[in-house]
Formats: C-alpha cells, structure tokens, sequence
C-alpha cells in the first residue's frame, strides 16, 4: 500500500531527492512571463528557461530543479473531471547539457518506486512512436531505459504526437517519456498492448518524466538540431497528490478540500453537480492566483483569463442556485491554503480581493438576466446561438463568448462564432475614438542634402534617437539651417521663418523605410515652433521646422513633442504592412518579395512582386488573414543581432533598406518577423480593423495593394455601410435583398419592348381558388407599364374568370397595385384595394371593377405575401 503524503511532504520530497542528485535548487518564476510575447502566462516549468536550453544564457547549474506555478487555459473544457485544471503546480527538474534519456529515466524510476513508494507493476510509461514524415524516429532508447530498471515490456506503450511536446509553436522541443498509474478496474479496462491505452479514465499521468529536448522548431516548421540536448521533467503536484492520497479526483485532494468545502457550504441545497463544484472551485482558485501576480481583468490580452474564468464561475454559480456567492470570501480560502508556498498571494491579498469583488459586482448585477436570455435561446436539438444573439448578450450582459458558447455546448447547441467576431471587431473599433489626424503629413520641400558649412556646424555630434521608447524629450540645438534653406548654419530662425534643425537627442522618426517622418513641436522660454517634417539628410537627423513664436537659436535647450496621435496611426499602418506582406506569402506563395511601400498615418501602400492580379477571392483571403492576425493581439519582439543569424532565422528584408552588421528584426509572434528600423504597434490588435481598399498594377510583375486601419478603416466600411442602405433604402428592399433587385431591374433594362398582352395560358395554373367561385391571380413584377393595368386586367379576368392584381415597382422606390374583379366576380375592386391597403400601406382608389393605388413602401415580397394573407382571409 502507498503511504499517504501531503502536499508539502511531496513538494520537500522531490525537490529533496534531486537536491541529493546533484541538482541545484531554483526559485520559482512568476506565472507572467519574461520577455516572451508568445505566451500569455507561464504553461509549463520550462517556460521560464527556455533561453537555457537555446544557449542564449548560462544556467546557474547544469542540473536545475523546483516548483513552478503555471497556467494552462487550452482544457478549460475539461475542468471539473478528474484531474483537469486551469492552475496548477509543475515539480519540475531539467539537465542542461549534462545528462540525458538514460540517467532521467533511472533517476524517475528511483524516485517513484523508493521514495514515494509506487508499485512497479501499478506504473505504465509511454514513448514516442516517431514521425517518419517528420523525420524524426522512435524513441527506442528511453523503451530500452525503462525495461532496464523494472517497467515490464507491456506496460510501455508507443504513442505519437502526444508524446512529443514543446512550449508553443517553436522553440525547444523533442519527444518525452510519461509515467502513469493504474486507479484500477473501477475506472476503466485494463490495457493490452496494441490496444487502445486510456489516459482519461483508469491510467492518470503523474510524471512527464522526460522531455528530451534535442530539437528548435523554426517559424517554418523545420526542426534543427540544438546545440546541445537536455532533459526537461514535469508532474503535476495536485495529480501526484490526487494519488498518494488516495483520492479519486484532485479537487479531494489537501490542495483543494478547504475552498471546495466552501463552495459547497455556500451551495448549501442548490442544484448545483459535482462538476459545478469543481469548477467554481478551480476557477476562482486559479484567478486569484494570476491578480496575486499583478494582472487586472480586462476585455483583452492577459486580463481577459482571469475575467473569463470568474465569469464563468459566477455563472455556473448562479445558474446552480448559488445567487448569493461571495467570491472574495471563496478566494481569501484559497490564498490561506496557498500562502505558505506562495508568500506574494499574502502579501498581496488586499489588492487581490478588491478586484475579484469589483468584478463579481460588475458581472453579478447582470448575470441573472443574462443566463435568463441564454436559456431561452435553447430552443431544441442542435441549435444555434447567432452572431447577433451572441454579440447581444456580450455587449448588455457582459456575457464572454466563451461562456456563451461553453453553456450552449453543455445543452447540445452551438454559437456562430465567426458573425460574433465581426460584430465585436466593428464594435471595438467604434470604441477606439479618434486615431488622428487624416493627413499623410506636412508638405515636404526639396532638401536633400546639406551644404557642408551646415554639416561642419553640426561637426561630429550625432543625435540619439528615442522614439522607440518615447515621444517627448529635451534636447539641445546643435545647429540651425536659415529660411534659405541649408546653405549654410544660420545663428537663429525668427517668428514665422522656416529653416532645418539639428539636435543631440530626438523622439522624432526621421523618414525611411517608407514610414513618413514625424511631426509635432519644439518649445521652450518664450519661443513655439512646429515640425513639420523629420529626415534623415547626409547621416543627420534633420527636424524641418516652422517658428511660430519667438527665436530659435542654436545652443537652446528645447522640449520636443511628436505628435502622439499621427504616430500611433502611422505605426498601425507600418505593422500592419508586416502582417500584409506575411499574409500575401502565406496566400501566393514564398515567391511573394515586397518591391516599396509608403506608411502615412492615414493609409499603407505596399508594392511586391507578383505576375498578375489578385483575384477576389485571394484578395478577400488576405484581408480575412491579416484582420484573424490582428485580433490575436500577438505581441511586438524587438532583437537586435547579426544580419547572417536574423536572415538564417528567417526574417525577411525590406525593399531598398541597406543594413549594417548589426540588424533590428521586428517580430509579431511567429506570423512575421522582418529586418526594420521602424516604429510599430506594441501587440496587433492595436491596428484595429484592417482593409483593403485598392489592388493594381504598378509595372510588369509588380501589384499595388493600398489599405487602411483603425479609425480610417472603420469610416471607410461605415461610409459603406451608410451607402449600401441609403440605396437599399430608395429601392425599397433590405441591404440583403440588394442584388436580387440589381439583378431585376438589369434584367429589366434589357427586356425586348414590352408587348401589350401578358398570356392567360401561362397564368392557368397561378389563379387560386380558396373556395369554390373565389377565384385570383397575382402577378408580382409583370412586364406593363401602370397605365396598361387597367386594360389587362379586364382581358385577363374574363379568360380566366378569377380577379386579377398586380404589383409593380413605380421606379420611385416604391411600388403599385392594380386589382381588377369581372363584372360576375364577387366582391369590388375597390373593396379589395383598400383590404391590401390596410395591412400594406399606401392610398388608392377606383370603381368595382378596377382599382389602383401606390406609395406602397414594404418590400416586394412582403407585399405580395400581404395580398395572399387578405385574398386567402377574404375567402375563409
């Protein structure tokens, strides 16, 4: 029988027992992670070390171990089984460089059998069966290992890509080893090899007891050998823990038990299940611990975690009876049972409670209403949330579409999440306000180099650039250019003057790389004066500038200001180049190379090689992948590093730039990565929408693609948007029926000259007869001019014996009606008219035997589904 362990005792046990093999102790790192844009939080015990296994950085030992903090949100779905968590704790120990598959394996065989005391025959490990598309082969040697120390032959089992991992989508990788334990029968059939190995149910992994790190998956998708191999190790304490003690699930385990007794306390008689429990349990638990670390719940980003995860407790909550939750008070059981291992959740335990409080106020005045809505929306088998349903509960309810489209799954229905997704990018752009101003800059005058006496007065003085990092900053004049131009050093420019300025240190972007320079202003004692253009002429920063107040003078301490607004849009359209030029490879082909581009804060262009024109729907394609681009907010990477090493890792090179040996590479996840020494957004979503608004030729093999963001591409589809219904508008229909009625009135304009008589034969089989002797007929849209109803009318009544009534646009956007009843038919035109007049709309009037009317200003087919409705009713 296995001893029981607390969680401490396991902790001190596994960090003890490699501390005694020679492994040194590290602490452990924040779950926010370091310098790394492509994870929102720390997912594994590597994470953090992940220059270690690369070489950038030397490990402080070889041979490392702890207890790392993580969070992990991709089986968020299947929190509240056994052993699934949003937040956990990873004992973790790693080799760099030093041993390998052979000695991990003894070391966990050792641990698990001698100091935790598992039964060999209980433990099942799987390997890797390879990939021979990949190239990459068995993992024989650590089979080999195992059967060495103990495991039988058929408790290995070979399993594929599960069994081979890495922390994102490149980076250090290879295949790993997994130890898992037998719950016994009760949870399942036992294994036999060959056959399927349940990882779910009966068998529980309790060790990733090797990550054989020997690869670097590149952007691309190649593997490249590391420059050396390591080992990587991870178990999950609460699925340790879950088994040491005896429990069949984590959530009964010393880790849990204290805040899921107080959730079910505070359920009290409510209806709530198990699995209810667990995940209220889980998700407050793990949001404390990320607002303990310092993130604040927002609508984006890394806040959008904890937000997600307690609305989704607050909901589960409410829905199972519990309206009365009290989420600090759960939260403050949580932080008492992890304090002793996490010191900052007590220290900051004040901070985090205001905000989960904060945010079970926002979200617990609504909830109510809008699980209300989100019930009565399940309206049988298979349904479907819609866009505008889902969009609904989001904006008036504060509903997270995840949760909308958790609750629907649970009751076998589903969200059209993709119209959401439009709906909430057009809603967030109208929330951005103004992005600046619409102009593309100053008008730039002809200097385009510097007479030397101005190049002598600036002598060797360099200017540091900062607009990297800031948009304001002082700065002394080194030298003045006169209102002549550059001729040569002036010793002042005057109220209303125009020269050139040099100074030691400048925010301002200077233009190139097709980025426009910056504008903004220069102040100090007594003096104003606008930038109107920043460039770089003869190796200098050069500030184009306008005095508007006071002296300008060489030697003068000033205050420079960019102007913020024209910046930030200048650097949405320079970023959302990166992401064009990536999005047309992706779409075209590698072939596709950038030939010139111009970044203005008000559009984008960008040229690139290319034989022919796009067609619709390639184009369509890349504007959908750039927008899915921006919407994952990937965040910016700015390196700097060998031009040889950026090139060989795969960033590409703009058009007409020349680069030193030392180059900036400008990264945006692993979607785009290029040599740049621009000013860009610091995540995508901060471009906002993205649109293409032109597509052409420039030149043989050369297209032109012209494109806006933010707030430009958000007038430019509102301005669509506002034509497309002021013209739906004057035809009557809805901007969906558009191009049926286009499509009518061209038919229309290319119709043969009209002929007076429409065929009764062909009409036969339309008349209607809902009770015998109450005979009609309908034509909806016929080829007749208004003033041949009357007359076709009649002819068509008498051959077919029935009423007869027309609908027809009257080129107004509006339509009219012409009804005729024969002289034997029941009932009078007039009479007829004015029932269709009540329910459609309209004034008319006429005899018993004919009448018209107009001004009719419901869509066709709702009029024409409105006579049916009188006819069929007048007959009944």
């Amino acid at each position: 029988m296995i001893r029981t362990f607390t969680s401490d005792e396991i902790r001190d046990t596994f960090l003890e027992f490699f501390v005694e093999k020679n492994h040194t102790r590290i602490d452990s790192a924040s779950v926010i992670p370091v310098n790394d844009p492509s994870l929102l939080f720390v997912n594994a015990g590597m994470a953090p070390l992940k220059r270690y296994f690369l070489g950038e950085v030397l490990p402080p030992a070889p041979d490392l171990c702890n207890v790392q903090p993580c969070v992990r949100t991709n089986d968020i779905t299947d929190v509240g089984d056994r052993h699934h968590l949003t937040f956990f704790e990873m004992l973790g120990s790693w080799s760099i460089d030093n041993y390998f598959k052979e000695r991990a394996v003894e070391l966990a065989f050792e641990l698990l059998t001698e100091r935790f005391g598992f039964p060999a025959d209980k433990l099942y490990v799987t390997v890797y069966q390879g990939d021979p598309a990949l190239g990459l082969p068995p993992d024989d040697v650590s089979a080999a290992a195992w059967e060495r120390v103990g495991i039988a032959r058929d408790h290995i089992v070979y399993l594929g890509e599960d069994n081979f991992w890495s922390t994102g989508d490149t980076g250090p990788c290879g295949p790993c080893t997994e130890v898992f334990y037998d719950t016994g029968a009760e949870h399942g059939e036992e294994y036999r090899p060959g056959g399927e190995f349940d990882t779910t149910s009966r068998y529980i992994e309790i060790w990733n007891a090797g990550v054989f790190m020997e690869f670097d998956k590149r952007p691309d998708g190649r593997f490249e050998r590391l420059r050396f191999p390591s080992v990587d190790t991870g178990s999950g304490l609460e699925r340790m823990a879950m088994v040491l003690q005896g429990h069949g699930s984590a959530y009964e385990t010393d880790l849990f038990a204290p805040i899921v007794r107080a959730v079910r306390e505070g359920l009290g008689g409510a209806s709530a299940s198990e699995r209810d429990v667990r995940i209220i349990s889980d998700h407050i638990r793990s949001s404390t611990f990320m607002l303990s670390e310092g993130v604040v719940p927002s609508n984006d980003g890394r806040g959008y975690i904890p937000r997600r995860l307690l609305r989704k407790a607050i909901a589960v909550a409410t829905r199972s009876g519990f309206q009365d939750i009290d989420v600090p008070e759960l939260a403050d059981v949580a932080i008492d049972r992890l304090k002793g291992a996490y010191p900052q959740l007590g220290r900051n335990r004040d901070r985090t409670l205001e905000l989960l409080g904060r945010e079970q106020r926002d979200f617990g005045r609504v909830v109510r209403r809008g699980l209300d809505q989100l019930s009565g929306l399940a309206t049988g088998p298979s349904f479907r949330i819609s866009g505008e349903e889902a969009f609904n509960l989001y904006a008036t309810q504060g509903m997270p579409v995840d949760l909308i489209r958790d609750f629907a799954a649970e009751q076998g229905g589903s969200v059209d999440e993709a119209r959401f997704t439009e709906l909430f990018s057009a809603h967030r752009e109208l929330s951005r306000g103004s992005a600046g101003k619409s102009d593309a800059g100053a008008p730039k005058g002809a200097v385009r180099t510097l007479a030397p006496a101005f190049t002598a007065a600036v002598g060797s003085a360099t200017t540091e650039f900062l607009g990297y990092e800031r948009l304001d900053s002082e700065a002394r004049v080194l030298a003045v250019a006169g209102p002549d131009g550059p001729d040569g050093p002036a010793d002042s420019l005057a109220e209303g003057e125009q020269g050139l300025v040099v100074v030691d240190r400048t925010p301002f972007y200077p233009e190139g790389g097709g980025q426009v320079g910056d504008t903004g202003t220069l102040t100090g004692p007594q003096l104003s004066a606008e930038v109107t253009d920043t460039r770089r002429i003869d190796g200098h920063h050069v500030h184009l500038v306008q005095v508007t107040k006071g002296v300008l003078r060489a030697g003068d301490t000033l205050e420079l200001a960019v102007d913020a607004p024209r910046r930030r849009a200048t650097m949405r359209n320079h970023s959302a180049t990166h992401l064009l030029h990536a999005a047309l490879r992706e779409v075209l082909g590698d072939q596709v190379r950038q030939a010139g581009s111009l970044v203005a804060p008000d559009r984008l262009r960008f040229d690139f090689e290319h034989p022919q024109a796009l067609t619709e729907e390639e184009t369509d394609q890349v504007e959908r992948l750039v927008n899915a681009r921006v919407l994952v907010n990937a965040g910016r990477d700015v390196q700097v590093k060998p031009y040889q090493d950026a090139v060989r890792d795969g960033a590409i090179a703009f058009f007409g730039d020349k680069y030193g040996e030392d180059v900036r590479v400008v990264s945006f996840g692993d979607v785009s990565s290029e040599l740049c020494g621009g000013t860009h957004v610091n995540g995508t979503a901060e471009i906002g929408l993205f649109r293409i608004v032109g597509e052409g030729s420039v030149g043989a093999g050369v297209r032109r693609i012209e494109a806006l963001t933010g707030e430009a591409a958000l007038a430019h589809t509102l301005d669509r948007d506002r034509t497309l219904k002021q013209v739906a508008g004057r035809l009557r229909v809805s901007v969906e029926q558009l191009p049926a009625r286009i499509e009518a009135l061209t038919a229309k304009e290319h119709r043969p000259a009209r002929q007076n008589l429409v065929s009764a034969q062909s009409l036969a089989a339309e008349v209607r007869e809902p009770v015998p002797g109450r005979r009609y007929v309908l034509l909806v849209d016929p080829p007749l001019e208004p003033k041949q109803m009357a007359d076709e009318a009649g002819r068509l009544g008498a051959e077919l014996n029935a009423a007869v009534l027309f609908l027809l646009p009257d080129g107004a956007g509006a339509l009219r009606i012409g009804v005729g009843v024969p002289s034997d038919g029941p009932g009078t035109a007039k009479e007829l008219l004015e029932r269709v007049l009540a329910v459609t709309g309209g004034r008319g009037g006429g005899s018993a035997r004919f009448a018209q009317g107009g001004n009719i200003t419901v869509p066709l087919a709702e009029a024409a589904a409105a006579v049916h409705t009188v006819l069929e009713g007048a007959a009944a």
